[in-house]
């Protein structure tokens, strides 16, 4: 039993899907985001579809070259580079966080040169949220009155009246039970005989992020019991945790498993960071402060400067759980948050003897040779 070829998973492998033109056809708007600290169950609630922006697919970055430097993340450069393209014309709203400097910078260049190319005459807005670079009760108090200015703009833009507390109590639900799905079927990963390679946990995630989460439930539920009715799988190959920088390409993820080892956890934005922590519905008289407690107070990504030490203790119990032989710290060149991030990992881990790989990369597989070389070779180090 296999999931090869799953026509969910399948989402994952190219940027618009049915879902989104059966949307669109509705008369119903499709709205993109970069990070994961944008509220998506505000925007459920206000009937629009979130719409997790990726570069799947796209193999160079010749075009975003000419207005972003080299030095820049070229995960961010791809997707500037595939907005140029035409590849995602069918936005209907651009909503941006300061998550990093690089994708902060698409605020002002998706304005100036991808909406104002030759032919596009749509007009999309754009929203800004700014979001404290530490946690504390000052910093949720700023970010909670971001997401509350947020709400007004969604409602003067798209819905033209108040999205209501039963609104986003109803989207709280339904994404509530996105991530507790989700969680279920990570348990499926991490066990002995895992279920599902780290390969198909990802196109998950990313078919997860493309398309209506009601549909998606309908989807994970069925995978879900696919999935306990597998026989697992029984190898011997090293058993590692994938950290570091975005990743939303199987190419990498494959050429690591093809190598030898499966993927049974990770901490990534498209992966564990992003299902771990539900928003707690309380009393339910203000269902947006709690979203936005969420968002804020969750495990952190390597944006958040004071939050380190829990990073660091996700990994360290993630891989004890998953019986982890080895970790591979990734970074896309020029991500400075991993980066910094990977080398205190290291240290660490090298530490408590874990072993560890630090690899360097480009966001499109431009030097898979050298990648799998040394791949091969930490494989065959752990004992």
């Amino acid at each position: 039993m296999s999931l090869n070829n799953d026509p969910f998973l399948n989402i994952s492998n190219s940027i618009i899907n049915s879902y989104i033109k059966e949307w669109q056809e509705k008369n119903k708007k499709v709205v993109g985001h970069y990070c994961t600290y944008i509220p998506e169950e505000l925007l459920h609630a206000a009937n629009l579809l979130p719409f997790r922006i990726r570069a799947t697919g796209n193999k160079d970055t010749d075009l975003a070259d000419i207005y972003m430097v080299r030095f820049t993340c070229s995960f961010v450069r791809a997707t500037l580079d595939l907005a140029l393209r035409g590849g995602y014309d069918f936005l209907d709203g651009l909503f941006i966080s300061n998550s990093c400097d690089h994708t902060r910078r698409m605020y002002e260049l998706f304005d100036l040169v991808v909406f104002k190319r030759k032919g596009f005459k749509k007009k999309v807005p754009r929203f800004y949220i700014a979001m404290p670079h530490i946690i504390t009760d000052e910093g949720f108090e700023w970010y909670h009155k971001e997401i509350e200015e947020f709400k007004e703009e969604i409602e003067e833009t798209y819905t033209h009246q108040i999205i209501t507390d039963q609104d986003l109590q109803n989207s709280i639900k339904i994404y509530n039970k996105n991530r507790d799905l989700l969680r279920k079927i990570h348990e499926l990963r991490i066990i002995d005989t895992p279920k599902i390679t780290g390969s198909e946990a990802l196109q998950i995630s990313m078919s997860n992020s493309s398309i209506p989460k009601e549909f998606a439930n309908q989807e994970l539920e069925r995978i879900l019991k696919f999935l306990k009715e597998s026989e697992g799988i029984k190898s011997n190959v090293k058993r590692i945790m994938l950290v570091g920088s975005e990743v939303d390409s199987t190419d990498f993820t494959r050429l690591i498993e093809d190598s030898g080892a499966l993927i049974v956890s990770d901490s990534l934005c498209f992966g564990t960071r992003n299902f771990l922590d539900d928003v707690h519905m309380g009393n339910g008289n203000n269902p947006l402060k709690n979203i936005s407690k969420r968002l804020y107070y969750r495990l952190s990504c390597p944006r958040m400067m004071d939050d380190y030490e829990r990073r660091f203790d996700f990994l360290r119990n993630e891989i004890n759980r998953a019986n982890v032989d080895g970790v591979i710290l990734q970074r896309i060149n020029n991500c400075d948050l991993a980066g910094c991030d990977n080398m205190l990992h290291s240290h660490k881990l090298k530490d408590l003897e874990i072993p560890v790989l630090d690899l360097d990369r480009e966001f499109y597989q431009a030097d898979t040779t050298r990648l799998q070389t040394r791949i091969e070779a930490f494989l065959e180090m752990i004992k």
